[in-house]
C-alpha cells in the first residue's frame, strides 16, 4: 500500500498542523513509530531538525531521527538503514529544486519509493509535499528559483502548489493555463491524504482548504474540494503513478 500525506504549509513549532500531524502518526505502524525527518530542502537546517525532534518526538511520541544529505551528509549505508527503519518519513519545507537534485544525486528517491511500497508512510510540508506530485508551483524561498517545476510524479497527472492563498491560486492558474493539466492547491493547515487509489482532505482550522484547478482549453476553472472521508482518486481526474 502506498500512503502519502501532503501538507500545504504551517509552522510545526506553533503546532499549526497538529491535527494533521496526529493523523500522520496514527497512520504509521506501531505505538511509538520511528519518524525519519528529511530536511534536505532547508539545507539540513539545525533549528528545523531540533524543532522536529521536540514536536514529533517529545510531543507526538515518535522515535525521531534525521536523514542528512547536505550538512555533514550521511553515507550510503546510513541512508539505506535510516529509510528502511522508518515507519514514517516526513520531508520538510524549503527549496524544492535543491531537494530533488540532491535526492537524485544520492539515489534517495528510489529508496523512498521502495519503502513506500513496503508500507512506510510518506509525509511532507510545502516543498516536502510538492515533491511527490508531477510538479507544480515551487515555493518562494531566498536564493531559490520560483515558478513551475517538475517533481517525482508519484502522484501522476496532478500538479500541486502549497501555501495556496488567493494570490498564490491565481499564479497557479496562470501556470496551468494552456497546459491541459489539473492542479491541487492546498492552503496552510490543509493536507491531502492519498492511500493507494483514494484520497481525502485533512484540515486544522476553519480557514484551511483545498482547491482543484483544471485547465479547459486555456480557461482554468477553480473549485473547492470537500472530501472529509475517503473518495476515489478518479474523482479528481488523475491516477496514482504506477512506475
Amino acid at each position: 500500500m502506498t500512503h502519502i500525506v501532503a501538507i500545504g504549509g504551517g509552522e510545526i513549532a506553533e503546532r499549526e498542523t497538529e491535527r494533521i500531524d496526529r493523523r500522520v502518526v496514527a497512520a504509521a505502524d506501531g505505538a511509538s513509530p520511528t519518524a525519519l525527518f528529511v530536511p534536505t530542502a532547508s539545507g539540513d537546517a539545525a533549528g528545523y531538525c531540533e524543532r522536529f525532534h521536540r514536536y514529533y518526538g517529545d510531543e507526538l511520541g515518535c522515535e525521531t531521527t534525521v536523514l542528512r544529505l547536505v550538512d555533514d551528509p550521511d553515507g550510503d549505508d546510513a541512508v539505506e538503514r535510516k529509510i528502511a527503519a522508518a515507519d514514517l518519513v516526513y520531508v520538510g519545507g524549503g527549496d524544492t529544486g535543491a531537494l530533488l537534485d540532491r535526492w537524485r544525486e544520492r539515489g534517495v528517491a528510489e529508496r523512498l519509493r521502495t519503502a513506500a511500497r513496503d508500507g512506510t508512510l510518506l509525509a511532507g510540508l510545502s516543498a516536502g509535499a510538492l515533491c511527490w506530485f508531477d510538479g507544480g508551483l515551487a515555493d518562494a524561498v531566498p536564493d531559490a528559483e520560483y515558478g513551475p517545476l517538475d517533481a517525482l510524479g508519484w502522484v501522476d497527472c496532478l500538479r500541486f502548489t502549497p501555501h495556496a492563498h488567493a494570490e498564490r491560486r491565481r499564479e497557479f492558474a496562470d501556470a496551468l493555463c494552456g497546459t491541459g493539466a489539473t492542479g491541487l492547491a492546498l492552503t496552510d493547515r490543509a493536507a491531502v491524504e492519498i492511500r493507494d487509489d483514494e484520497f481525502r482532505i485533512l484540515t486544522d482550522g476553519d480557514d484551511a482548504a483545498a482547491y482543484l484547478l483544471v485547465d479547459l482549453g486555456g480557461r482554468v476553472v477553480t473549485e473547492r474540494v470537500e472530501a472529509t472521508s475517503f473518495r476515489p482518486l478518479d474523482d479528481l481526474g488523475y491516477r496514482f503513478g504506477a512506475d
